[in-house]
């Protein structure tokens, strides 16, 4: 066999086609609804097969663990959301909008999955997981707002963590509670954190500017 006709076992590693990626789609969409309705804990490979239609010896020559099936549901998800991270409409309020917004269009299933990556953290491999989901959106994000800031469009002084830490965690309480949130709320927060962010940069400039004076006054007041 020519080494451009061999397949991994591993998704991770695998250009697969054909029946090979129907099959992967089809575990992973099951695995997704599985780990929504019963969560980590509870979740059986049995029941991802009979869900996908796909023999179980299949899924474990593919993935030995839950924890691999897991893992490669969810690497799933974050490969479709890694377009996300070339957003740049030249604005930075426009790619937190779509950001966040993207967050809340995933599916029943997927948005189920993030709900047990913050209620079952008490499994290591889950809470290594939503680590690992976490950081690479908080990254993506803060990247947005350091190239809003190299554009002109925030003052340098801002905190572009705390930025993202604030427009992220009402998205994060809606997912977690099953609430329902609209674009209409995402536009208020975000316009309230980026107005709130700036206004702080330019207060503590004046601050700045203030001391400086100050300090100089001080300074002609000693001489001689």
């Amino acid at each position: 066999m020519s080494r451009a006709s061999e397949r991994t076992r591993r998704t991770g590693n695998a250009r697969a086609r054909g029946r090979a990626a129907n099959v992967i789609e089809r575990v992973v969409s099951a695995t997704a609804e599985e780990l929504s309705r019963v969560g980590y804990a509870a979740m059986r490979v049995e029941d991802v097969a009979a869900l996908s239609g796909v023999h179980k010896t299949t899924i474990y020559r593919r993935w030995p663990t839950k924890t691999e099936l897991v893992a490669a549901t969810i690497t799933t998800m974050m490969k479709r959301g890694e377009g996300l991270g070339a957003i740049d409409t030249g604005a930075v309020r426009r790619d937190l909008r779509a950001s966040l917004l993207s967050v809340l269009d995933l599916k029943p299933a997927e948005q189920g999955i993030l709900r047990i990556m913050q209620t079952e953290r008490g499994i290591p491999e889950v809470n290594t997981l939503a680590h690992r989901f976490r950081d690479a959106l908080f990254r993506m994000r803060v990247t947005m707002v350091e190239r809003g800031i190299a554009r002109g469009e925030l003052p340098r002084s801002v905190d572009p963590q705390l930025i993202v830490d604030l427009i992220s965690a009402p998205v994060q309480r809606a997912l977690l509670f099953n609430e329902r949130v609209d674009a209409r709320y995402v536009d208020r927060v975000l316009d309230l954190v980026l107005a709130g962010a700036a206004a702080c940069a330019s207060e503590a400039s004046i601050g700045g500017a203030r001391r400086q004076a100050a300090k100089r006054r001080r300074k002609a007041r000693t001489k001689p």
